[in-house]
């Protein structure tokens, strides 16, 4: 099987190639990119995928570099907007793209954020939407994979929850907001399997295998760590300000309000449907911590 596979370089990404070589060795993989340092990070990787240097909104880029692609694995999104980089550009444009590159590829499997609304007044939340809604109305069936945290070795997301484990006072908005954090090689054997499933337009909610609230979380991280963090918890209302204030005031803002209410988004769904869709064994979550703080 030849795969075309957007945004190679993010850490999933990688993942995703080195599960492919090790189980389906025969398969080719082009990776796409959308710069040249991205191309010259991913060439140290030493992954053997055919790497391709493409806009991911050129979609006569995207039809070149794909010609004989028989899936296309769509990685490419953001939770928070830069000078360079707005949601309907990661989002929407990109998924408008892939339709109009007319590629004769078979499925698209695509990486989404639990809590896409079209209605929702995040602008983040409702972007994705309209992205998913972009593919399922083109030519090719388009499986859609939406997932809450991801937890993966040297990821932020792990990094900043190590961070909290570590510290004697963890600062946190919104303590009790529910997480369901995934492992992110679940996602990825999810992806392996979303990838051979029969191509039809599908939408499939996929989380780890137990919701607790962020400040249950850090302590548990804390536990593993060897630490018992004292969690303070800050009003949210308290986060949206100095994320507006940050995006009046830097071009580049570590945190939005987008961004903000993704991370606050109360996450607890009934995984059953999906992992027995996609044949998947969900990683326990003391073993993904294990895993990912300690690595």
């Amino acid at each position: 099987m030849r795969l075309l596979i957007t945004s190679a370089n993010v850490h999933l990404g990688i993942r995703l190639i080195r599960r492919i070589n090790e189980t389906r060795p025969s398969d080719e993989v082009v990776a796409i990119v959308r710069s040249e340092k991205a191309a010259a990070s991913l060439r140290q990787e030493a992954l053997g995928a055919d790497i391709r240097v493409v806009s991911y909104t050129d979609s006569a880029g995207i039809s070149e570099a794909g010609q004989g692609a028989e899936v296309i694995v769509h990685l490419v999104g953001i939770i928070k907007e830069s000078a360079t980089n707005s949601f309907e550009m990661a989002h929407e444009k990109t998924s408008a793209a892939l339709v109009e590159s007319n590629l004769d590829a078979s499925h698209i499997v695509t990486l989404g954020i639990l809590g896409s609304d079209p209605s929702s007044t995040n602008r983040c939340f409702a972007s994705r939407a309209a992205a998913d809604a972009i593919l399922h109305a083109g030519a090719i069936p388009t499986s859609v994979i939406r997932v809450p945290m991801v937890l993966g070795p040297g990821d932020y997301a792990s990094r900043a929850l190590a961070k909290n484990g570590t510290s004697g006072l963890a600062l946190c908005f919104r303590s009790g907001s529910l997480e369901q954090p995934i492992y992110s090689m679940d996602v990825v054997d999810a992806i392996m399997s979303a990838v051979s499933l029969v191509p039809e337009n599908r939408v499939i909610e996929l989380a780890g295998p137990e919701s607790l609230t962020r400040g249950a979380l850090i302590e548990r991280a804390g536990g593993l760590l060897g630490n018992k963090p004292k969690v303070i918890s800050l009003p949210i209302a308290l986060g949206y300000s100095l994320a507006w204030v940050l995006e009046k005031t830097s071009a580049n803002p570590p945190v939005t309000r987008a961004m903000l209410g993704v991370l606050d988004h109360d996450d607890v769904i009934d995984t059953g449907d999906a992992t027995n869709l996609l044949g998947l064994t969900l990683t326990p979550l003391d073993e993904v911590l294990r895993n990912v703080l300690t690595d």
